[in-house]
């Protein structure tokens, strides 16, 4: 099976899994709360309090297993995600080897109840299909189906979160598709950017670490390792599942109840991110090979998702470089011609974030696209922003 590793800074945000070629990859009970975002029912770690959507019902079992679902019947069709909040950040003493991608390869290789294979052709025959990404913080399981495969893709996900067998053969042969991954990674000069600048960025953070791990690291690890981390990280109460489309609630939130039935939830370490040190001189890391064009980034360090700042900074991203009407593109590749493409962007993770830039050019015209960036960058501190632009912001960012 065939995921995603991320991010990559030209769009932070995306997280859209790469997609195989085949199929890879209401009454309330005892058991059961369901519980608005203003809830004082305990929290599941990393829960946060939102206001729900229109139409979208929260259901936290006693667990801590939370089930969020969304009845649609515009299409007879149904999407059901698995959700566990663990990541490459969260890997505690097993930090830089790629756990929670290796676990991404491995959770459709067979359970308990379904050998190696048979997963694949239960999707297959429901009409489905089926992948997974693996992000910083988060690892994400989905199978779209046909309305009449919804039990089915609710079963093998209930199924692969409690009882994944991490057969050692199937381990063998993923840890070199993994490898091979890697390869792939260091061959993209656009993902080599990408990890040259979080690496650069972060001195204590593990998002300094890339997400699939770095080769010294991941040779070592072990099936006893990927079991601990498993065991440890997919307890119900640290993960929750979406279910979107022709559904009723009732009987999603019972199937879900009655699968996770035997499996109580469990305490998880908590994940603490070292703040990082004030940075005082500018770091540049500069990657030199043999390929047409290069891909360049320029961040600074910002404040995380939850500081008043935040929205601001996101307007100003938009401001600067996104649409072919941004400032960047048209002073940098419009009226400079220094560039093929650029874009601004945040990345907030949490507690300490980037603001952005990123960029393709000519080789030869790097230095002078850099200077007309920053120069860009530096016009915006002091240039008055016309309401034309921040309207034209409001519906970029209304519309994200």
């Amino acid at each position: 099976m065939e995921g995603t590793v991320g991010p990559l800074p030209v769009t932070p945000a995306d997280r859209t899994p790469r997609t195989s070629a085949t199929t890879r990859h209401e009454s309330k009970t005892p058991m059961e709360s369901t519980t608005p975002s203003t809830s004082d029912a305990p929290a599941s770690p990393g829960t946060l309090h939102l206001h729900l959507p229109a139409g979208v019902s929260l259901h936290r079992l006693d667990n801590g297993l939370e089930v969020l679902v969304r009845e649609d019947r515009s299409a007879p069709v149904v999407s059901a995600q698995a959700w566990c909040r663990a990541g490459s950040i969260d890997e505690g003493p097993w930090l830089g080897a790629g756990l929670s991608h290796v676990l991404e390869h491995m959770l459709f290789k067979g359970t308990t109840t379904r050998g190696a294979g048979r997963i694949d052709q239960e999707v297959q025959a429901a009409g489905g299909y089926m992948n997974a990404y693996t992000s910083f913080d988060r690892t994400v399981y989905w199978i779209n189906v046909p309305n009449t495969g919804a039990i089915t893709a609710i079963d093998i996900l209930c199924d692969i979160f409690q009882h994944a067998t991490l057969p050692a053969d199937e381990l063998v042969k993923e840890l070199d598709v993994i490898r091979r991954e890697m390869d792939m990674g260091r061959d993209d000069p656009g993902r080599r950017a990408s990890m040259g600048l979080f690496s650069s960025a972060y001195a204590r953070s593990p998002y300094r670490f890339p997400i699939i791990g770095l080769m010294d690291h991941f040779n070592r690890v072990t099936r006893d390792d990927l079991v601990a981390y498993y065991r440890e990280k997919y307890a119900p109460n640290n993960c929750f599942m979406v279910v979107v489309g022709d559904v009723r609630t009732d009987d999603v939130v019972r199937q879900v109840r009655e699968a996770f039935k035997g499996t109580p939830g469990r305490p998880v370490p908590a994940t603490v991110i070292p703040e990082e040190p004030r940075q005082t001189v500018a770091r540049q890391v500069i990657d030199e090979a043999p390929v047409e064009l290069a891909h360049f980034n320029v961040a600074w360090h910002m404040p995380g998702v939850r500081h008043p700042d935040t929205p601001a900074l996101d307007v100003l991203s938009t401001l600067l470089g996104s649409g072919r009407s941004s400032r960047l593109y048209q002073a940098v590749r419009e009226r400079a011609a220094l560039v093929h493409s650029v874009s601004a962007w945040i990345y907030t993770p949490g507690l300490a974030g980037m603001f952005g830039v990123s960029g393709v050019c000519d080789g030869d015209k790097f230095a002078a696209a850099r200077d007309e960036v920053l120069a860009e960058v530096e016009r915006i501190k002091t240039e008055r922003v016309s309401s034309a632009e921040l309207a034209k912001a409001e519906i970029v960012r209304a519309h994200v």
